[in-house]
This record gives structure tokens, C-alpha cells and sequence, in this order.
């Protein structure tokens, strides 16, 4: 079952990355979080080879084919993503300056 979801997962990223590299967006800003308070330019920049990175990470795991270590590693990078994901949002560096 959690290689479902792993894939499933993988799925979404993909299509999200794809969409970051086509300058659109359809998964970061659900919710309270505004797309006005962001340089735009900055986050797509960033996240869509992170989102590429949570994709490969997810189908890696969810293949179930890889030797225990190989999927830790990727854990441990999906992980690392994720930290990436909350600076970019954090950060100032990736806000507009209006």
C-alpha cells in the first residue's frame, strides 16, 4: 500500500515540476499561502528542480525494486527536499519586494 501512495506521490511532483517549467502552478499556492508576496521567478527557479527531485525520489521508493540502502538515501534526500521547500517560503530572499 505505501508503495502506492509513493507512487502516487511521485506523480503529483512530476506533474508539478512540469507545470513549474511551464511557468504555471497548481499545488504551492492552495491555501492561505499568497502568490503576490513571492518574486514568482525565484520559486519556480528553485522548486521546479526540487519537485523533479521529489519525483525521482518518490518513483524511486514507491518501485520497490532498489536495495534497502538505495531507498534510504533517497529518503534522506526526499527529507532534504522538504527542508528546501520551507526556506524557500520562509525566506526572504524569495519574497517581493512591492
Amino acid at each position: 500500500m505505501m508503495d502506492l501512495l509513493y507512487m502516487f506521490m511521485g506523480a503529483l511532483c512530476l506533474a508539478e515540476g512540469i507545470a513549474l517549467f511551464t511557468g504555471k502552478d497548481f499545488l504551492m499556492f492552495v491555501g492561505s499561502t499568497k502568490k503576490e508576496d513571492y518574486d514568482l521567478d525565484k520559486v519556480f527557479r528553485v522548486e521546479k528542480w526540487v519537485f523533479t527531485a521529489d519525483a525521482a525520489c518518490s518513483f524511486g521508493v514507491g518501485a520497490n525494486r532498489l536495495p534497502g540502502t538505495v531507498e534510504a538515501i533517497l529518503l534522506a534526500v526526499f527529507g532534504a527536499t522538504l527542508f528546501i521547500h520551507v526556506y524557500v517560503f520562509k525566506s526572504r530572499k524569495f519574497r517581493s519586494h512591492e
